[in-house]
């Protein structure tokens, strides 16, 4: 078989380890599908972490190779080499020249490009983070790089400029995965359906080694903590933000939540699904945030807190300890269903709602805008009420939902082969 090379764009194993989870999930498919035929390119906004998080990884990963594509890099420098050379690399004198730039290089020769942003063109983020989003789609295509998106949440389109960079780039996609019915209807209303298919969250389809399972097993089982009622709390740096903008003070109200579960007899374990260990911003990183909470809780005997970075197969172990998980990040939502713990989503998008429809639980999904102390207790006792019946609608639904993640590499892998074939 030919050397398949495929590159990842948007997604790395350091800081949203929702992203890393994806990553795992789609790398590890692709390798079981093409075994040593393939090697794997990361376009990696953390090349350096990244590196050393995988040489700590109990697989091996030595058909992956990383280019760095910070932002500033693939904004101010690729792009616009990207558009020359969409202009003059067909001419054999004219391209070597922007070849020397690593990124238009790993473009112009891979077989495919599998875009992993978990978001993308949503009218919230704004001009920047709608910009990147085409960028990052836009370079390989101006290279001449096939481009299929991994299952993610696209639009809503009523912004002006956001619609017109997806329709500009969108259906030049050779496969959008669409991770639920809503995004393929944002998807259906600005004319885009030819190039579209419903597929899960690639994390739905993460496989776990023992070695994962072990270090958590370590760090639970002398402390008699995890035997007891314990509700997990992922608290997010993204959500903190957007409730800042709004005046809602979200370190506040988690704080609070998390003291009354203990008044009651609850355990609290706190949990950071997007960590950057070598780093104290909040970009990618729930680190700061869940610090500033835990330091504000007067007793934290009911309390447990672990400030480092983990693996996400760690992190989904963790949740599987819970009874029922309070979110504000949406693949500790992922893990909790995949483990079939009930979970009350705090989120700021309809890729929440979206992915808990496909198991008949969206009116689980709550929107920070409306966050208070009183509503968040409130809908946390819902939760309580309805677990029972809530841990059977996962259970019935959870085969489907895996099967529809799986979906992605297969439909990837079929666009794979046709482009190898010729």
């Amino acid at each position: 078989m030919r050397t398949i090379n495929i590159v990842i764009t948007a997604a790395s194993f350091c800081g949203n380890k929702g992203a890393a989870a994806m990553l795992q999930s789609g790398i590890k498919q692709l390798r079981e599908r093409y075994g040593g035929s393939l090697r794997i390119t990361l376009m990696s906004t953390y090349p350096e972490r990244d590196r050393e998080i995988i040489a700590a990884m109990p697989e091996r990963y030595d058909f992956i190779s990383f280019v760095n594509a910070k932002p500033e890099k693939l904004l101010f420098l690729a792009f616009p080499l990207a558009v020359l050379y969409g202009f003059f690399g067909r001419v054999p004198l004219l391209r070597k020249p922007f070849l020397r730039n690593e990124i238009i290089r790993a473009y112009s020769e891979c077989t495919m490009v599998v875009d992993m942003a978990g978001v993308s063109f949503v009218d919230s983020r704004g001009f920047v983070m709608n910009t990147y989003a085409f960028v990052c789609a836009a370079v390989p295509v101006l290279c001449g790089a096939p481009v299929c998106k991994y299952s993610q949440a696209l639009g809503s389109f009523k912004n002006p400029y956001n619609r017109f960079l997806a329709r500009r780039i969108l259906p030049k996609m050779r496969l959008i995965c669409a991770r639920g019915e809503i995004t393929k209807n944002n998807l259906a209303e600005i004319g885009i359906t030819e190039n579209v298919r419903l597929c899960a969250d690639g994390a739905f389809s993460m496989p776990e080694k023992e070695e994962y399972a072990e270090n958590v097993n370590k760090l639970c089982e002398n402390d008699g903590f995890f035997n007891g009622y314990v509700v997990g709390v992922s608290i997010s740096s993204v959500v903190e933000k957007r409730c800042r903008k709004l005046g809602i003070d979200y370190k506040r109200i988690m704080t609070e939540f998390i003291e009354r579960l203990t008044a009651e007899g609850y355990l609290a374990l706190i949990i950071a699904n997007a960590a950057r260990g070598d780093s104290a911003k909040p970009r990618n990183n729930d680190l700061p945030v869940c610090g500033e909470v835990y330091a504000e809780i007067q007793d934290k005997t009911n309390v447990r807190y672990y400030p480092r970075e983990m693996f996400p197969e760690e992190l989904r172990l963790l949740i599987s300890r819970c009874k029922v998980l309070v979110a504000s990040r949406f693949h500790a939502m992922i893990g909790a269903l995949e483990k079939g713990v009930p979970v009350l989503l705090v989120g700021w998008s309809h890729k929440y709602k979206e992915v808990l429809d496909m198991f008949g639980l969206g009116d689980y999904a709550a929107d920070y805008s409306e966050l208070t102390s009183d509503k968040l207790w409130s809908e946390f006792h819902r939760l309580l009420e309805n677990s029972e019946g809530i841990r059977a609608k996962i259970v019935e639904n959870l085969p489907r939902v895996k099967e529809s993640s799986r979906r992605n590499i297969k439909l990837i892998s079929e666009e794979i082969d046709k482009r190898n074939a010729r």
